[in-house]
């Protein structure tokens, strides 16, 4: 502030101005502290609203009804020197007694010896082939015409096919071997020897001589009695033996059996469930220290008084401890999971009654009857129709929704024009193939040359086609009926399809290229207390629009076909929410951020710290205007004084002279 203290008058201006503001400001300190204790409610406020955030994340684990925690299993060897194992959630829990008779082994084989790995070689042109895949050319010439340079170019050109050079110490020689990049009988090296017979020094690169290894298959035995399964496969890790269950063999010895054991995964469940529980109790203790009234201190806590604080924390209480609507009474509520609320209002787990429900230990409860208890769950009486996913928008249901479904879904399918030949014979001239599957067009399709039965040339080219490296489709399935072939997508929908096919041989396998097949997706509706609700059909799955009633974003898997879809209703569903799917919905009407509870909770903390700074700035405002107001007049005070001073002093002065 600018002051004028003493300059004429000796008064002390700037205490006297103070003074006279000193109401104005007095007000200001008082606006001040209520703006900062609305800051400190707000952070506190926001603390409850993080905590929200952070339960609802530890939910979303216990609320997924697929890949669900509680589907979890785990899978274990008792010799993993001989095979490991593991497990998806889909897998059965189950004992397995495996033996491995023997191993897939790549195929090796080895050319004759050379003094040197710079020897000299024959130019020309040689050809290597793996099974029924396509064959690699190498074009052998003066820059690559040694072993060192036929060994280089194989491992570049080739992808099916690796080559090293080798010392033969038995016969003094350094040996050129290849292996088979892939594992398994079927998967033998072929050569195709167009190398220049040599007129001079150069050698001919041999591989006629008996193979260094032989391609086999591996060989597995399940159980040991007589009706025991023997099964082969070309790779050491095997999918097809117990479903949902992979196998990866490391050794082989068909004396000794191996306990393979699937068992439920407790431990991701119990730990995602104590998760839960202690993010929920968390929020619980933060809400009673942000809401206490301390006696010795005579303080109170910032929430101290917030109804929006005080009503979640008793929908919270009640909510986690009712029972869960629309399942049994036998298991529909946290206490018979052995979860249990304290006189604080806090969840207290008893482990081991935790740990029975969850191992399957617990009289008439099963692990899906536990996923019920958290999660949103469906119960259909037709297997066909199966619950998969809703959203909070989906409501559960008093009584059972009707499915009417009114076509399956199909997949993509093209049958050849023509009949195939009794024997196909593929040379250079009819070996390629190109078509589009699920809308994507492939790479050229190379066929193996040979001759082939029908059968044969179904299974050759459903091979070629699936075990092309690089794709984004399905996988296809290719038969034979008739005489004709028969591609089919595994896709189901409309984005299933089959067309252009097109190539050099096209024709030999019966195709004109004018075949086309699409797929269809599944349509259907709900119908609710005798409403119908629509529903839009995307592959094998009927969703329920986002407007309906009572079955928005409702998702069903449907896999029946077009035999078992009939006029009228297909299936009843019954839709429960359980207790943290519900939390769920509660907490996205809280958190909705246009018109939820926290929101507007929000917004007043904002209006009235908006009101306080108006307030602020208005008394402000007016203390400035009155300490303007009164320097001016001290300031005038002051001049006036000034001339009266000088007055005085002229006259004085006058005086004297006289």
């Amino acid at each position: 502030m600018f002051s004028i203290d003493g300059l004429v008058s000796g008064l002390d201006t700037t205490s006297i101005i103070e003074g006279l503001v000193s109401l104005q400001k007095s007000q200001v300190d008082r606006l001040t502290v209520k703006k900062n204790e609305i800051l400190t409610e707000q952070a506190a406020f926001q603390g409850v609203e993080a905590r929200l955030l952070s339960l609802k994340s530890k939910m979303s684990q216990l609320n997924r009804s697929t890949g669900s925690v509680f589907d979890q299993t785990t899978a274990s060897s008792s010799d993993e020197s001989i095979l490991t194992v593991s497990s998806e959630s889909k897998a059965i829990p189950g004992t397995y007694n495996v033996r491995v008779n023997s191993l897939a082994r790549a195929h090796q084989i080895g050319s004759q010896g050379f003094n040197d790995p710079s020897t000299t070689i024959s130019t020309g042109t040689i050809s290597f082939q793996v099974g029924d895949r396509s064959a690699t050319d190498i074009t052998i010439d003066n820059s690559n015409n040694t072993v060192e340079g036929l060994v280089a170019a194989i491992n570049t050109q080739s992808g099916d096919v690796s080559a090293s050079i080798v010392f033969d110490q038995a016969n003094s020689a350094h040996r050129i071997l290849l292996t088979s990049k892939y594992t398994g009988e079927a998967n033998e090296i072929n050569i195709t020897n167009n190398l220049i017979t040599p007129t001079g020094a150069e050698v001919l690169p041999d591989f006629s001589g008996a193979a260094i290894q032989d391609a086999t298959n591996a060989e597995l035995q399940l159980g040991s009695g007589a009706g025991a399964i023997v099964a082969a496969y070309d790779s050491n890790v095997i999918d097809g033996l117990i479903e949902n269950v992979t196998l990866n063999l490391e050794s082989a010895d068909a004396s000794k059996d191996i306990n393979i054991k699937v068992t439920r995964d407790t431990e991701a469940a119990k730990a995602s469930i104590e998760g839960f529980v202690e993010s929920y109790n968390s929020i619980i203790q933060y809400i009673d220290d942000q809401s206490a009234f301390n006696t010795a201190t005579n303080s109170a806590s910032p929430l101290l008084g917030n109804r929006t604080v005080s009503t979640l924390k008793t929908t919270l209480s009640s909510m986690v401890t009712e029972s869960v609507p629309g399942i049994s009474s036998s298991v529909n509520r946290f206490s018979q999971l052995g979860i249990d609320i304290d006189n604080g209002g806090k969840l207290i787990i008893n482990s081991s009654e935790l740990d029975s429900a969850l191992q399957g230990n617990t009289d008439g409860l099963e692990p899906t009857d536990i996923q019920r208890v958290f999660g949103m769950s469906g119960l259909s009486d037709n297997s066909g129709v199966s619950f998969l996913l809703g959203s909070t928008r989906t409501k559960t249901s008093t009584s059972s929704y009707q499915v009417d479904v009114l076509q399956s879904a199909e997949r993509g399918s093209v049958t050849a024009t023509n009949t195939l030949g009794s024997s196909i014979v593929i040379d250079s001239s009819n070996n390629q193939l190109q078509l589009s599957i699920d809308s994507l067009e492939t790479e050229t399709i190379t066929l193996a040359a040979g001759t082939y039965t029908q059968e044969e040339i179904t299974s050759h080219l459903q091979s070629r086609i699936n075990g092309l490296d690089s794709r984004d489709f399905d996988d296809v399935d290719i038969s034979l009926e008739s005489g004709f072939l028969e591609i089919t997508s595994q896709r189901y929908g409309r984005s299933s399809e089959i067309s252009g096919i097109s190539g050099t041989g096209s024709s030999i396998l019966g195709f004109d290229g004018t075949e086309t097949g699409v797929g269809q997706d599944v349509a259907g509706s709900f119908i609710v207390d005798g409403v119908v609700e629509t529903a839009t059909g995307t592959g094998r799955v009927l969703i329920g629009d986002s407007d309906n009633a009572n079955t928005a974003d409702l998702q069903l898997r449907v896999t029946l076909t077009s035999g078992q879809v009939s006029t009228g209703v297909e299936a009843n569903m019954d839709i429960a929410r359980g207790i943290t799917s519900s939390l769920d919905k509660y907490f996205g009407e809280l958190l909705d951020a246009s018109a939820g509870t926290i929101k507007t909770a929000e917004d007043n903390f904002t209006l009235r710290i908006e009101s306080l700074d108006a307030s602020i700035a208005r008394v402000n405002a007016i203390s400035e205007s009155k300490t303007e107001d009164l320097i001016a007049q001290f300031t005038a005070l002051e001049r006036v004084l000034s001339d009266l001073q000088g007055t005085s002093s002229f006259l004085t002065s006058q005086l004297a002279s006289l």
